[in-house]
């Protein structure tokens, strides 16, 4: 990934899709050029420190796109890149934001884990390598409540 995305961004977006953030967040993790504009706005900004690089990415976890002329406005700012072969990967929880978003390619719909194995990982994780404590049978029933509001994710 590294070696074919030379710029990569990872952009948690969580309730609400809002497009200035998203380009700030661009703009400050984009190595700057030679010879950029002063004063040039975040989106002139960004053209000019992606127009000859590929990159990726991923904007994690959105929960509502309230005005999807934003989702076009950044598609136009990041499609003026001359570098074939970026791309954007948008994770959901939404299937009605999945349809929104998608533009080429697939959506791929995954699942949690099935509850065996998500309560065997679970539990790795609370005690690690101790011996489950027998005689702390609230901590299960905690765990076990908290593991179906997880729904194996």
């Amino acid at each position: 990934v590294q070696n074919h995305f030379p710029v990569r961004f990872w952009i948690c977006v969580s309730l609400n899709f809002n497009l200035e953030k998203v380009l700030e967040q661009i703009e400050t993790s984009t190595p700057k050029v030679e010879n950029e504009r002063k004063g040039s706005t975040t989106e002139e900004l960004i053209e000019q420190r992606l127009k000859s690089k590929r990159f990726l990415l991923v904007l994690d976890d959105i929960w509502q796109l309230s005005n999807e002329d934003d989702w076009g406005k950044l598609l136009l700012i990041l499609d003026k890149s001359q570098e074939k072969g970026s791309m954007i990967l948008v994770t959901t929880r939404f299937q009605a934001i999945a349809e929104k978003v998608k533009t080429t390619g697939q959506s791929i719909k995954l699942n949690g884990l099935e509850p065996e194995e998500f309560r065997k990982l679970f539990l790795a994780f609370i005690f690690g390598d101790e011996q489950y404590p027998k005689d702390k049978h609230f901590l299960f029933e905690t765990g076990d409540k908290i593991m179906e509001k997880l729904k194996g994710s």
